[in-house]
C-alpha cells in the first residue's frame, strides 16, 4: 500500500478518536456535574451499557468476514454505523429535552452499536492490508496517529474557540464544539476511506460459530495478548474520567485549562512515533515493554503536585504521553500477527470476529474503569458538585495517582514472555503461503479433471 492510499485509510481513526476524546475525559464529569446525574449513577451506566456488545460485537465481527457484496465486505457495515454513530453523539454531546439515566443510558448503548458496525470492519480491513510483520507497525501507527491528530483537534479547537469567539471554554460547550468536529471530520474521512480498495476475501472453510470461539480460546499468544492489553489499558482508562475532577480540586484550576491534555496527547503523538522505531530494532514486544516502564516511572509524579501545580502536571502529562504512545499502534500490529497464527490452526478467515473480541475486551476495560473508579470515589462520599474534605480530596489523590501503576505493572508482566517474534511470524507466513499453493494445485487439478 502507498503512501496515498495508506493516508486514505487511516484517516477514518480522526473522527473516531473526536468521537471517544469526550467519552474517555469529559462525559463523566459533564452528566454527573452538569446534567445534574449522581456520580454513582453514571458510573454504573457507563459500565452496564456496554452488556449489549457481549452480543453485537461478536456477531458483527463474524457477519463482517462473510460479507460478500461488490463493495466489499468492511466497506457496507461502515457506511450502516456511521450515521448511527454521529446521531449519538450529537444526542450525548449535545442532549436535548430533560436529561435522565435513561437518557443518558439509552444514547450511550446506541452509540456504542454504531462504533461496532463502524470500527470492527475498519480495525479488521487494517489487519489485512499487509501479511508482513513491520508493515503491520507502520499500519497501526498511521492510523494511531490519525487518532492521536483526532484528539488533538478535538481539545485544541475548543481551547482555541472560547478567546476568539466567546464559546467552548465550559465542558457543556466543548462537547458542543466537539461534536460539530466529529461531524465533519466524518464527511471529510468517509469518502476518502471508500476510495481504498479492499483487499480480495481468503476463501477458506467457514467452521460453526462456538467451534471457531473454542478455538479461538485454545489461541495463547492472542489470550496473552488481550489480556495484557486490558491491564495496560486501564492504567489511563482510569485516570480519565477523574483527570477534571484532580485538575479541579486537587490542583484548583479551571476546568478549561485543556493545554495540559494538549501536552499529553502532543506526546502521545511523539510517542507513537518514537516507539514505531524502536519496534524496527527491537522487535513490537521489547517497544512495549519500554513503554509499559515509561508509564511505571512517570504516574507517581502525580503525587507530588498540589493547588497552582498545573504547569508542573504538563511535566508528568509529557513523560506519561510518550509512554502511552506504545499502548495503541503495537498492539493493534501484534493483533495481525496472532490473527495469522488462528488462521494456520483453523484453517478459517475470521479476522473480523478477532477484532470483535479485542473490541469487546476494549469496551469492557473502558466502561469497567469508568463504572469502578467513580463508584470507588463515591464511596468516600466525594462529591462532583460541591465541596470536599480532606478525606474526599485524599481518596482522589490516591486513586488517580497509584491505581494506575498496579494495572501497568500486571500488564507487564502477562507479555514478559509474548511468544510471537517477528522469526516466528515468517515461519507462520512461510506455512500459510505453502499451504495456499497447495490449495492452488489442487482446485486446478480438480478443475482439468472436469474438462
Amino acid at each position: 500500500m502507498n503512501n496515498r492510499q495508506l493516508l486514505a485509510y487511516a484517516v477514518t481513526e480522526g473522527p473516531l478518536a473526536m468521537a471517544a476524546t469526550p467519552m474517555a475525559l469529559f462525559i463523566a464529569p459533564f452528566y454527573s456535574r452538569d446534567m445534574g446525574l449522581s456520580l454513582a449513577a453514571v458510573g454504573t451506566i457507563l459500565m452496564m451499557a456496554r452488556l449489549s456488545d457481549v452480543v453485537t460485537d461478536p456477531i458483527v465481527g463474524q457477519l463482517s468476514d462473510r460479507t460478500r457484496t461488490r463493495f466489499g465486505r468492511r466497506k457496507p457495515w461502515i457506511l450502516l454505523g456511521a450515521p448511527l454513530l454521529l446521531l449519538s453523539v450529537w444526542m450525548l454531546f449535545y442532549p436535548q429535552g430533560e436529561v435522565s439515566n435513561l437518557y443518558f443510558a439509552v444514547w450511550l448503548v446506541l452509540l456504542w452499536l454504531g462504533w461496532t458496525f463502524v470500527a470492527i470492519p475498519y480495525y479488521a480491513w487494517g489487519a489485512e492490508i499487509s501479511p508482513h510483520y513491520h508493515e503491520r507497525t507502520r499500519i497501526a501507527s498511521w492510523r494511531t496517529s490519525a487518532g492521536l491528530i483526532g484528539t488533538l483537534i478535538a481539545i485544541l479547537v475548543p481551547l482555541l474557540s472560547g478567546p476568539w469567539l466567546g464559546y467552548g471554554n465550559a465542558v457543556p460547550e466543548s462537547l458542543h464544539v466537539i461534536a460539530i468536529c466529529a461531524t465533519v471530520g466524518t464527511v471529510i474521512a468517509l469518502p476518502m476511506l471508500l476510495s481504498v480498495p479492499e483487499g480480495q476475501p481468503i476463501e477458506s472453510r467457514q467452521i460453526p460459530l462456538m467451534e471457531g470461539m473454542r478455538v479461538m480460546w485454545s489461541n495463547g499468544p492472542f489470550k496473552r495478548l488481550m489480556f495484557g492489553f486490558m491491564m495496560a489499558a486501564l492504567g489511563p482508562a482510569l485516570g480519565g474520567p477523574l483527570y477534571i475532577l484532580f485538575v479541579v480540586h486537587v490542583l484548583e484550576a479551571s476546568v478549561s485549562s485543556n493545554m495540559v491534555l494538549l501536552v499529553f496527547y502532543v506526546a502521545n503523538l511523539i510517542g507513537v512515533l518514537l516507539w514505531n522505531q524502536v519496534a524496527l530494532r527491537v522487535g513490537k514486544r521489547k517497544a512495549w515493554l519500554m513503554g509499559m516502564t515509561t508509564a511505571i516511572i512517570a504516574q507517581p509524579g502525580y503525587w507530588l503536585l498540589g493547588p497552582g501545580d498545573l504547569y508542573w502536571m504538563m511535566g508528568v502529562f509529557f513523560l506519561l504521553g510518550i509512554g502511552i504512545g506504545s499502548f495503541s499502534a503495537l498492539p493493534a500490529a501484534m493483533k495481525a500477527d496472532v490473527v495469522d497464527l488462528d488462521r494456520l490452526r483453523s484453517g478459517e478467515d475470521r479476522t473480523g470476529l478477532f477484532f470483535s473480541v479485542w473490541s469487546l475486551a476494549n469496551k469492557f476495560v473502558m466502561a469497567f474503569a469508568a463504572g469502578f473508579v467513580l463508584n470507588l470515589l463515591a464511596l468516600f462520599d466525594f462529591d462532583a458538585k460541591g465541596q470536599n474534605g480532606p478525606d474526599q480530596i485524599m481518596a482522589l489523590r490516591v486513586i488517580f495517582t497509584f491505581l494506575p501503576v498496579v494495572f501497568y505493572v500486571i500488564g507487564l508482566a502477562i507479555m514478559w514472555n509474548y511468544p510471537i517474534s517477528e522469526e516466528r511470524h515468517k515461519r507462520m507466513i512461510g506455512l500459510l503461503e505453502r499451504r495456499k499453493a497447495r490449495r492452488a494445485r489442487s482446485s486446478g487439478g480438480a478443475e482439468a479433471v472436469t474438462k
